[in-house]
Formats: C-alpha cells, structure tokens, sequence
C-alpha cells in the first residue's frame, strides 16, 4: 500500500512540474514572433554566406553561387545553378559528395571543401542559419533586357 501511495505522489509531482512548465513555455512562446525569428535568421545567413571567416581559403559561399545563389554561375568548368526552393529538394544525390545528403549537409560539405573550414556541428545556429538563408532564396527573375543578351 505504501509503495503504491508513494508511487502517486511521484506521479502527481511529476504532472504537476510538466504542467508549470508547459505553462510558463506557452507564455514565452506568446511573447516570440516566429515570422520575425525566423527573417532574423535568414539575416544572419546572409551574412554568413558572404563571410570569408567560415573558411581558410579566402573564399565565400558567394564565391561559387553568385548573387547569394540568385543567378545561375560558373566555378571552372562547373555549372552552378541558382537557389531555387532547396529546401524542399533535399535529401537529394549530391554529385560532388557522390551520395544522397541533406541540406545542411552539403552546407557543411561546401564549408569543408572549397572554403576549407571546419564543418558546423548540426546544433550550432550558424549551420541553421546558413540553411534558413539558402533555403529562401529566390531565383532572379529574367528582365526582357537580359534575355535579350
């Protein structure tokens, strides 16, 4: 009778704290503007894809997507195509890895390879940043005057 009693506590005890907390979580919540959260995000993203600093070889995601991923571009002989709604293309084959990988993934294998950085673990915000921004990414549109070219 006494383990079972004790049993109860325990169990009321612990519903209690999980209610307190899910409360004073809701009322955090109320107070964040995901929108807002998320733009800032991708804000610091941007920065991010323009920074050297990711790498030791001098250069920037924007080094191979130019126009922050907006245009389609050359690396060499390599064709680059624009960002275009990346987030719901992977997982996807990566041809240059030469297996299937997510987007954080080929984030992190373009930070290891051509910009030789260390790779971001899959918590560091810098990494969920990176991916907020290229994942929103927009093509540019083609101007009557650069079809025309």
């Amino acid at each position: 009778m006494k383990k079972v009693l004790v049993l109860s506590i325990i169990v009321l005890v612990c519903f209690l704290c999980m209610l307190a907390y899910t409360q004073k979580e809701g009322e955090e919540v109320a107070k964040v503007d995901p929108k807002a959260e998320l733009q800032k995000s991708v804000e610091r993203g941007k920065a991010l894809f323009n920074d050297a600093k990711l790498g030791t070889s001098g250069m920037t995601c924007n080094s191979c997507h130019a126009k922050g991923g907006t245009v389609d571009s050359k690396m060499g002989e390599m064709s680059m195509k624009a960002f275009d709604a990346l987030n719901a293309k992977y997982p996807k084959y990566f041809g240059m890895a030469k297996r299937v990988m997510t987007l954080d993934q080929v984030i992190n294998w373009c930070i290891k390879t051509p910009l030789k950085g260390e790779p971001l673990s899959w918590d560091d915000q810098k990494l969920t940043d990176l991916t907020a921004y290229v994942a929103s990414v927009k093509p540019e549109k083609a101007t009557k005057e650069k079809k025309e070219e």
